[in-house]
């Protein structure tokens, strides 16, 4: 109640002292103006799916005749549905009638094809609409309103009416933009500017808009577009401002961007405060209070204007655009954005301290450089100083900024135009001066209760916004509101000390804190059916707009963004967590994310990174971006498991072996070797390695020295770091599902595939060793096998544990270790191959080999019987 009644009041007493900025307006008639254009073209039913509000506009009319500064307006809606007749039915034209008139030509309505007149003055309703008021500005906007009576399905409202007079700050300047296309189709479109011959206007055209089409009038030219049937323009939800859908089209007489610099320049110059004024009286008491330091002088000004100059602008007729003198705005102690400037430049000049306006536009930081040179591309204004050759910019209308001087907070505003003679747009900086850390600390306890306490710390930007916040909103407000979001994901959460907050201003950081008692924090997990504490950071998900997959234009980011979050589970008596890693980073073009799990002694740590580059999603990176953030939940929140003791699930079991993992390991390594030895161990080897046929070298030597050490290395690494180190500790057993949204069958597959894989790989480099130093003709291709085994299973253990955990740096670790894997079997592969060592090495076959081979040559090749020789003796007497 004391707020409407303090506005109530406000907008008495000020309407009341400024009746001078302008008469009552009244109402007039005639007939519409004979320099329109007539249309040549035929209405085209839109597709009534595509309609709204139960009603559509067959026809729109927009012409402008700048000889006479008039604009004609002409609309023709036939309502389709019976709800059309409120929205239709309410006639509703602002304007200004401290230069502006309105004349009504007609209004009447069409119904089964008879003609309704209902143009009648005495039934409109003149009042000050201030259409800004919501912006603390008061812009001296009337609306002649009508609730027209008698409103039928299938009706159709005419009416067309004009308002002459341009705003007279402009000068003899005339700009103005149209859009083509609304989000609903339009009959037919009809767009006219008649402009004299002596009058240069520039036309340009945007998102596709035709070019005007020209039509020869003797002392002036029609610019005009006559469309039949405009197409309805999509809207998707977190579009940047400046990226537009809708066809526009934009027509300029200021020749280039220093024509609209030297136009700011000479409607708010910096003017000299008047000598012995109230205001150059302050000014001497701060620059003596700063001990005539042009830096300290230049940060009292700011503070003074930022904070003691309240926001709110009178901005009637010319005054839109040209500020009050700075005496006026000091002794009234408000102004808008160009009277706050206007008064600090002048603060600043009396001291010898250069400034300047500088125009900017806060919604569209992209795409300036693309419009026609006009006033309208600009909204805001601020100043610029240079202090020893240093300049920077400032905001006088955001308040409550701390800090030093030269770090104090800029936003982004793209390309800006300094009001001064020949000077063109410029670039600014896109600086990330802001950043909130959030630190959550849940203290377990045995009975499954918890205390938490929360530490929000605010620099730079974010400092400036949350310090305005606390200083506009009740301190009991807040603190519920804080007590709400918590008690939103722990349902019996209750306060347990007042929130309290510290400023420090000189700084410029700010410290709020929260504790919280937690009853039942753990739930049973429903697939689980364990305790788990389910932990999340909501608090970054909101700074994420949610997208479809259909989505074709950018993505608006905030900006500037840095946020952290920090989330730490304690161990009850300092018991200490079992240890955990877990990493992921993305950085993109537009933003970044990262989470990391660590633990250090009791502590369970979750750590998030959010941030933004740049104000948006570039159109070619939005898939790249709803792929990063399909699964929020995934993302954003995790479940920590415990166990019936309350602690996390493993910090009992550490340093605990795992008895039956152990005798695992040795009944697997004891069947293996049962199996080899008995079936592939007597067997030859195969033709998938050619070797010599007589053994060559009776030793190992060469590089089968180095493989050797390689294989042994393997076996023993894999053992300590793979079996004692990990699958043979309790802890890892007892927490399989300590992940959250990792399904715990999947899960234990993993682990189980890991566990049979390091088995297979430490008995197989075992028996790789046995077999090369008995130089056994089945070593390589045994090896071979090895190689293959080993690079399978490091692929399929990337592969499942990127799809279950979902985490790049899961994946960038296991892409390592798969090329690792790739080089370490495509080396020795080829070296087996065709090593001249290898293949006159391993030519000793298994003795059941070798008996086979003597029985098979015994019988290929049987004894013959040895033939007896005859014995000769000489005989003398034969020979004679």
């Amino acid at each position: 109640m004391k707020l409407y009644t303090f506005w109530y009041l406000f907008l008495f007493c000020f309407l009341s002292q400024n009746m001078s900025y302008a008469a009552e307006p009244k109402l007039t008639t005639a007939k519409s103006p004979g320099w329109l254009r007539v249309s040549e073209k035929q209405i085209e039913p839109p597709n009534l799916e595509d309609i709204n509000d139960g009603y559509y506009y067959e026809r729109v009319e927009y012409q402008v005749n700048l000889a006479n500064q008039t604009r004609f307006y002409r609309t023709v809606k036939t309502i389709i549905e019976n709800a059309g007749t409120e929205n239709a039915g309410q006639i509703n034209i602002f304007f200004e009638p401290q230069y502006q008139t309105l004349t009504l030509h007609e209004l009447y309505i069409v119904r089964e094809g008879k003609q309704m007149d209902r143009l009648d003055l005495g039934k409109f309703k003149l009042m000050a609409s201030e259409t800004e008021l919501s912006r603390s500005i008061y812009n001296g906007t009337y609306s002649a309103y009508l609730l027209l009576e008698d409103l039928r399905k299938d009706d159709k409202i005419v009416m067309s009416y004009s308002l002459t007079g341009f705003n007279p700050v402009f000068g003899d300047k005339f700009f103005d933009t149209y859009f083509l296309q609304s989000y609903e189709p339009i009959g037919a479109l009809h767009v006219n500017y008649i402009v004299p011959k002596d009058r240069k206007l520039r036309f340009k055209s945007f998102v596709g808009a035709p070019q005007a089409n020209q039509q020869n009038l003797g002392n002036s030219t029609s610019y005009y577009w006559d469309i039949a049937g405009t197409e309805k323009a999509d809207y998707e939800f977190y579009t940047p401002l400046w990226h537009s859908t809708r066809q526009r089209i934009e027509c300029s007489e200021f020749k280039g961007w220093m024509d609209v610099a030297k136009w700011a320049a000479e409607v708010n110059p910096i003017p000299e405060l008047k000598h012995g004024s109230e205001l150059q009286q302050f000014v001497e008491k701060l620059w003596k209070g700063a001990d005539a330091d042009p830096m300290e002088y230049l940060k009292m000004v700011a503070d003074f204007v930022q904070n003691e100059i309240r926001y709110m602008g009178v901005e009637v007729g010319e005054y839109s655009h040209r500020a009050n003198t700075p005496e006026n705005v000091f002794r009234q102690r408000y102004g808008d954005c160009k009277d706050k400037c206007v008064l600090m430049g002048a603060m600043l000049k009396s001291k010898d301290i250069e400034s300047t306006l500088v125009l900017v536009n806060s919604y569209e930081e992209y795409g300036l450089n693309e419009y026609l040179p006009s006033p309208s591309a600009f909204n805001h204004v601020v100043v610029y100083v240079s202090i020893d050759g240093r300049g920077q910019y400032i905001d006088p209308t955001i308040p409550n900024q701390g800090g030093n001087i030269r770090d104090r907070y800029f936003p982004f505003y793209g390309k800006v135009l300094w009001a001064k003679k020949g000077e063109k747009l410029r670039d600014t900086e896109q600086i990330v001066a802001g950043n909130t850390r959030v630190e959550e600390r849940f203290y377990l306890q045995k009975d499954g209760n918890a205390q938490l306490d929360v530490s929000t710390i605010y620099t730079g930007a974010d400092a400036d916004n949350i310090r305005g916040y606390f200083k506009q909103n009740a301190k009991n407000q807040i603190e519920k509101s804080y007590v709400q979001y918590y008690q939103g994901l722990y349902k019996q959460l209750t306060k347990r000390s007042a929130l309290t907050f510290e400023d420090d201003l000189l700084n410029n950081i700010f410290y709020v804190k929260e504790q919280y008692d937690i009853k039942s924090l753990s739930e049973t997990d429903a697939i689980s059916n364990r305790r788990a504490v389910s932990l999340y950071s909501t608090n970054l998900t909101n700074y994420l707009p949610d997208v479809t997959d259909m989505r074709v234009g950018p993505i608006a980011l905030q900006y500037p963004l840095s946020l952290e979050h920090d989330i730490y589970v304690i161990n009850p008596d300092g018991v200490a967590v079992p240890p955990l890693r877990e990493s992921s980073f993305l950085n993109r073009d537009s933003y970044y994310f990262g989470k990391t799990i660590t633990t250090q002694q009791d502590t369970l740590k979750i750590a998030y990174r959010l941030g933004a580059h740049d104000t948006y999603v570039k159109v070619a990176d939005v898939n790249q971006y709803i792929a990063d953030f399909a699964d929020k939940h995934e993302l954003f929140s995790l479940a920590v498991y415990l166990d019936n003791d309350g602690f996390v699930v493993g910090s009992t079991t550490q340093g605990k072996n795992n008895f039956w993992a152990m005798a695992t390991f040795v009944g697997l390594l004891t069947l293996f070797t049962f199996l080899v030895m008995k079936f592939y161990n007597p067997q030859g080897a195969t033709s998938l390695i050619p070797m010599y046929d007589e053994v060559q070298y009776d030793r190992i030597g060469g590089w089968l020295i180095v493989l050797l050490l390689s294989l042994t290395a393997t076996m023993f690494r894999t053992f300590f770091e793979g079996m004692i180190q990990l699958f043979f500790k309790e802890d890892v057993w007892s927490a399989l599902q300590y992940n959250i949204g990792v399904p715990p069958f999947l899960y234990v597959m993993l682990i189980i595939l890991e566990f049979v894989g390091n088995t297979g790989i430490i008995f197989l480099s075992g028996y790789c060793v046995y077999l090369m130093l008995k130089r056994r003709d089945i070593f390589p291709q045994t090896l071979f096998f090895l190689l293959m085994f080993q690079l399978v299973f490091v692929v399929l253990d990337t592969i499942l544990a990127a799809i279950i955990f979902k985490q790049s740096s899961n994946v960038y670790e296991g892409m390592s270790e798969v090329f690792r894997a790739i080089i370490f079997a495509l080396i020795w592969s080829l070296y087996i191959f065709n090593s001249t060592r290898v293949k006159g090495t391993f030519r000793v076959a298994s003795k059941t080999q070798a008996a086979e081979e003597t029985i098979y040559a015994e019988i290929s090749s049987p004894v013959l019987p040895e033939i007896p020789t005859a014995t000769y003796k000489e005989d003398n007497n034969n020979e004679s």
